[in-house]
């Protein structure tokens, strides 16, 4: 691709991509906060869609941050 994007990211280029450790990742991996597919092999994968689903689950709507601070 000429945009650099990749279809599927290792554990480790998707947590690069995200801004969080690949630790955390895991983590969230293991909550079932993220979606992602594992190879017959077990390698875990991740695709651009999926990293994009998890970072707009992540996101505070607007107007919600005072509330909190209330």
């Amino acid at each position: 691709m000429t945009d650099g994007l990749k279809d599927e990211y290792n554990e480790a280029s998707a947590a690069a991509y995200l801004h969080i450790s690949a630790k955390t990742l895991s983590r969230y991996r293991k909550m079932g906060r993220i979606g992602h597919h594992r190879s017959p092999g077990g390698r875990v994968s991740y695709t651009l869609d999926q990293l994009v689903d998890f970072q707009l689950s992540t996101r505070i709507a607007p107007g919600n941050s005072s509330a909190a601070a209330a």
